[in-house]
């Protein structure tokens, strides 16, 4: 068999000298050989590729971005004429560097600096010309080796700015169109040349050479993409044909660092239009009457007041112009509404930071203004919304936001502002320093004002020629909402919404509520007490902070205070506990209680129970706000109570309130799950009620109704607690044993049937025994593997007594 090998015997490195192995290259960049494979294969390393065996040439390396591979080209490589004509050392080392610090810099300018005073330093002259309208060439910038030399004035003109038509640079042009460098080695061709490209200088042509030391050049295209955007041009007096790759490989990397500085620019132009698109929206709500862009105005310079770089006074200016972006959710009539609102309108209007933060979040590039957006009415001590953050925990920029409102709160926002406004609301937002704002920034603030004031800084004096003829940009009522009322009802009102609008079971609702209340307001105790079954007992729904678990206790709405409150619809507060006789007493440590009613359309449909291990410490304080929190509270109950029922409805049987067949159905396959893999057996019990429909033709459905609800007590008298008892449907019933083997379900039947004798039910105005059932058993895994065969043997079994009977 005949094998091609495509492998050459000879290394190709001893046979062609100039290339470079993967090897070599991988040592001198640094990375492992198979990501130099791999870069080489993807086209983002120049290579050739000969057999099976990946080549590289230095200059092509170095032209790449490589400067490192210099050195180990062949002199004879560069020029035949020049063998012994090494590249300039000092200018390797100052392109190296120079386009390295490009890489790094954001802007344009920054970009042409670093590299233009690099080259100056390493005695070379720098031009950078970018394509103007495809005409030509417009120099953009230029750094010349002696700064102080008066080139310019004997040139006649400035260099930056200048235009050069590509018909007067046929060099220039060949170097944009042909994408490589070009090398000039005589003076007086690069006099002339200068002189046809800059007509206006031709007269002095020969002295700009001399003061320029213009002995050679060297012009290399900014390529981006495969496209040139401009030119570098090099010129000192000692520049080589060997030089050609270096400043080739550092005009590719400025080249890279001024495409990315541009679309770092149009990244920040899009986030501006985005920024300002947005702000505009909220602008043109009329209901919101925004001040944002002098907001953010003012907070930008405040960011500057505190040394915030650019970046930061960035985030300060968006995260203010955007702060009322969740607003735009409201109605206008909680916007334009005057005097305070309501607790459900509260509410509503404490969901709008979430809102805006969650719009923001979705949009990448502003993303990180989200946080700051969603803090904006956190308070500096803790108890602002919607998450009660304390401190340094604030973002700084937030901190300035706020400082920044509620300075215009009290100046801008009053209705009536005079020569002495400013300094009064200076004074004013000292008091609120530790509280809602941080103290540290708000002296800050005032110092910043103040100096502007003594020095009648140009913004400071336009600001204090507005105040007059401002007005209120949103009514009283909505502003004292947000920056006056009481936090805690405020953090209370809040986090109940965010429970109701993620949580509908009763159960779990109520223990978030006591939770909330108890650890916002800081009580000992806290319970929530809800209509039993019976009409004449109130129910313990959920407490938080009790010794023992008391859920489901049941008092009667005749006894203790909280039976009273419901009874009455009026609050009681409690001083002492020991002196009151109605008190029912679960814990020796409590001393005093606040009971309130929660009232919903009238109508009372629970009871808000606090106590607390001090004496007195429930006041007027409490009971206001437990009003302004109770009819939202007893609203979101309400609809929890509606939901709690509709389900239960839906899973139970209306006239016996037993499980219905869909619940049993489901639990049987639970049980049939559990008892298989645990390996152990249950049984089910199936009956019918004898006679159903003789009751019925002879004393009517409402006494064949009435024997099917005590059949039902009968059944659940009969069984454990674990036990399922379900309605089948019509005349039939159901019972699942768990973990009960077949002797003892036989046992349950034989109860369920002896207690069923002992029953009695009403037939108009006669009380009648129950006529009987019939009944069924079956046992997994035995007579069936599954639900529908256990439910097939039941009945067989069931059907074969009720025949031995008959």
């Amino acid at each position: 068999m005949k094998r091609r090998v495509t492998q050459p015997a000879v290394p190709l490195t001893m046979r062609l000298p100039k290339l470079l192995s993967v090897e070599e290259v991988a040592a001198g960049i640094r990375r492992h050989p198979e990501v130099v494979r791999r870069q080489a294969r993807d086209g983002r390393l120049p290579a050739e590729k000969i057999g099976r065996v990946w080549f590289f040439r230095p200059e092509r390396l170095a032209e790449a971005g490589y400067p490192q591979f210099l050195p180990t080209m062949a002199s004879s490589e560069v020029a035949e004429t020049r063998a012994a004509d090494p590249p300039t050392e000092s200018l390797v080392r100052a392109l190296g560097e120079a386009g390295l610090e490009a890489l790094r810099r954001p802007q344009q300018d920054a970009i042409f600096e670093v590299v233009g005073r690099r080259l100056a330093e390493a005695g070379f002259s720098m031009f950078v010309f970018l394509l103007a309208n495809g005409a030509g060439l417009r120099c953009a910038f230029r750094q010349l080796a002696e700064p102080d030399s008066d080139v310019e004035k004997v040139a006649g003109q400035p260099a930056v700015g200048t235009i050069i038509p590509f018909d007067r640079a046929p060099i220039l042009r060949g170097v944009c169109t042909t994408l490589r460098a070009h090398y000039i080695g005589d003076a007086d061709e690069l006099v002339g040349r200068m002189a046809v490209a800059i007509p206006a200088v031709a007269a002095n042509a020969r002295r700009v050479s001399e003061i320029l030391h213009m002995g050679t050049m060297i012009a290399a295209p900014l390529v981006v993409g495969d496209k040139a955007a401009g030119a570098i041009v090099v010129v000192g007096p000692r520049l080589r044909q060997a030089d050609l790759p270096a400043v080739m490989a550092f005009a590719n990397q400025t080249a890279a660092a001024l495409e990315a500085a541009r679309l770092l620019v149009e990244s920040r132009q899009t986030e501006e239009a985005a920024v300002l698109a947005l702000a505009g929206t909220i602008e043109l709500r009329d209901a919101l009457h925004s001040r944002a862009s002098e907001h953010a105005e003012l907070a930008e310079r405040f960011a500057e007041h505190l040394g915030f770089d650019q970046v930061r006074r960035r985030r300060v200016r968006y995260a203010a112009l955007l702060q009322d972006l969740g607003k735009l959710s409201l109605p206008d009539s909680i916007l334009k509404k005057r005097g305070r609102l309501d607790p459900e309108e509260r509410a509503l209007m404490m969901t709008h930071p979430g809102v805006a933060a969650d719009l923001l979040a979705r949009f990448a590039p502003l993303a990180d203004l989200a946080p700051l957006v969603r803090a904006h009415h956190e308070w500096f001590n803790g108890e602002g919304y919607p998450d009660g953050l304390q401190g340094e925990a604030i973002a700084a920029e937030t901190r300035i936001i706020s400082i920044v409102n509620a300075f215009f709160n009290v100046t801008f926002e009053l209705p009536f502002k005079t020569e002495t406004t400013v300094d009064e609301g200076l004074q004013e937002l000292n008091r609120f320093a530790g509280i809602t704002l941080d103290p540290a920034f708000t002296e800050a603030f005032t110092a910043m004002c103040r100096e502007a004031a003594s020095t009648k800084a140009q913004w400071y004096q336009r600001m204090l020629e507005a105040l007059p003829s401002s007005t209120a940009s949103v009514p009283a009522g909505a502003r004292d909402i947000l920056s006056v009322a009481d936090s805690r009802e405020l953090r209370i009102i809040y986090r109940i919404a965010q429970e109701t609008n993620a949580v509908l079971d009763l159960a779990t609702l109520l223990s978030r509520i006591v939770k909330i209340i108890r650890d916002v307001m800081g009580y000992y105790m806290v319970s929530i007490l809800l209509p039993g079954d019976k009409e004449d007992e109130l129910r313990v729904g959920a407490h938080s902070g009790y010794s023992i678990d008391i859920t489901g206790l049941t008092i009667p709405t005749g006894q203790g205070i909280t039976g009273w409150v419901f009874t009455h619809g009026v609050p009681q507060v409690i001083p002492d506990v020991k002196a009151e006789p109605r008190y029912i007493g679960l814990d020796e440590q409590v001393h005093s209680e606040l009971a309130f009613p929660l009232i919903s359309r009238g109508r009372v449909v629970g009871v808000l129970n606090a106590e607390s291990q001090h004496a007195d410490a429930f006041s007027e304080a409490d009971v206001a706000l437990m009003s302004a929190v109770g009819s939202q509270l007893a609203s979101y109950l309400e609809v929890a109570q509606l939901h709690d029922t509709l389900k239960r409805e839906a899973s139970h049987d209306p006239l016996t309130r037993l499980n219905n067949r869909r619940l049993f159905l489901e639990r049987i396959q639970q049980e049939v799950i559990r008892a298989g893999g645990a390996g152990e057996s249950f049984s089910i019990v199936f009956l019918d009620v004898d006679e159903l429909k003789r009751i019925n033709d002879t004393y009517g459905h409402l006494a064949g109704d009435a024997l099917l609800r005590e059949v039902s007590n009968a059944l659940m008298d009969a069984v454990r607690g674990e036990d399922v008892v379900a309605r089948y449907g019509g005349d039939e019933f159901v019972v699942l044993l768990p973990a009960t083997p077949a002797s003892a379900a036989a046992s349950v039947a034989q109860r369920i049937s002896d207690g069923i004798t002992r029953h009695r039910f009403m037939a108009g105005r006669e009380l009648l025994q129950i006529p009987g059932v019939s009944l069924g058993i079956a046992t997994f895994p035995q007579d069936g593997a599954t639900a529908e065969e256990l439910l097939a043997s039941a009945d067989a079994t069931l059907y074969r007594e009720k025949r031995k009977a008959g």
